[in-house]
This record gives C-alpha cells, sequence and structure tokens, in this order.
C-alpha cells in the first residue's frame, strides 16, 4: 500500500459545479484524480483550510458519530476502479472487532482528513492509474480512468483524424468494460436461480 496526501482542489468546469481532487503520493510524485461534487469539495477544502462552521458538515457529523461510540477510523484504502470511478473502503476498528466500509472515494478522503487517518491506494491500482504531468498545465489520464462517455468521444474524435491505433485501445476497454457487466449480470441471474 501507498499512501497518498491532498495536493490540491481543481474546478472541472466553468459554474464551479464539479471539482477534481488531486491525491498524490506521499514523498513522490505520482498523482490521481478523484472527480468530486460541490459537498465533498467543500468538506475537503474546509478541513485543509481548517474553516470552522457554526453548524457541523455531514462529514464532521459522521466523525463525530464514530467518536461517540468509540469507533476509530484507521484508514481508507483506495481499492478498485469502476468505469472511471475510484472505489474505497474505510477500516473502522470498535474494541476488538475491525470493519471495512465500502465508501465513495471523496466521502472516504472527507472523512479521513477530519479524523486525522491516513489514505492509501494499492501500489499496482497507483501505476495504472497515475496522471502524467504534461506542457501548460495539462494532464494526462490513462484511458481506463475515464468514463465510457468520455471514452467514445475520444474513439470518434480519434476515428475522424485517422488515429486507429488510439481508436482501437479504446474500443478494447470498452469491450472489457462490456464483458465485465454481462459477466457479473450473467453471476447475478445465476444465484437468483
Amino acid at each position: 500500500m501507498v499512501e497518498l496526501v491532498v495536493a490540491e482542489i481543481m474546478s472541472k468546469v466553468a459554474d464551479n459545479r464539479a471539482y477534481i481532487l488531486i491525491l498524490q503520493e506521499k514523498g513522490g510524485m505520482r498523482k490521481i484524480l478523484v472527480a468530486l461534487g460541490f459537498p465533498e469539495a467543500q468538506a475537503i477544502a474546509f478541513e485543509k483550510r481548517g474553516v470552522l462552521t457554526e453548524r457541523p458538515l455531514t462529514h464532521d457529523l459522521f466523525g463525530q458519530l464514530a467518536s461517540a461510540f468509540d469507533i476509530e477510523l484507521q484508514h481508507i484504502f483506495i481499492n478498485r476502479i469502476e468505469d472511471g470511478t475510484f472505489c474505497s473502503q474505510l477500516r473502522y476498528k470498535q474494541g476488538d472487532e475491525v470493519r471495512m466500509i465500502d465508501s465513495r472515494t471523496s466521502d472516504a478522503v472527507a472523512i479521513a482528513l477530519r479524523a486525522g487517518a491516513p489514505i492509501y491506494i494499492d501500489n499496482d491500482l497507483l501505476n495504472r492509474m497515475c496522471v502524467h504531468d504534461e506542457h501548460n498545465g495539462a494532464m494526462s489520464i490513462p484511458i481506463t480512468a475515464a468514463d465510457e462517455r468520455t471514452l467514445l468521444s475520444v474513439m470518434e474524435n480519434a476515428i475522424k483524424e485517422e488515429n486507429y491505433e488510439l481508436a482501437q485501445a479504446l474500443k478494447n476497454e470498452l469491450d472489457t468494460r462490456h464483458a465485465a457487466r454481462l459477466s457479473e449480470l450473467n453471476d447475478t441471474k445465476e444465484n437468483e436461480e
């Protein structure tokens, strides 16, 4: 496992309704991008800047509730990516009992910051999903990090520009995702029968 730290929050669109959280390898250069909504971006930014609110935000409330029942957040673990979205688990301990709870990564980071808990990611996942700094502030991301709509759009442009190698790589990624979903559906149907 590799520890990550919050590096930056950037606005993704002109009207500031969507944000990108940049998590960077602690003491290293590798970074991942995590999509955020406004509430999560605000919660993370407030905690990073030490902004106090008159009433607790949702993530504050979650931490207060855990504390009231002597539940300790040990760490969060970014464990997989599904259709371009990072998924995480929160590792909680209460007495001798340890539980892993699934969470959106954006919520997990907001909660971890409040608890002072570390953020971890599997080294192989970080290697596959890390962004590469490019010129003029642009970043390139692996195709496995993009959602399907983005992949389809980029694939159409690649075909128009006759970049068939890129178009094929994008098609392969989409086919892999569809095959995985089909397999999950078949497994679900078999379990129901």
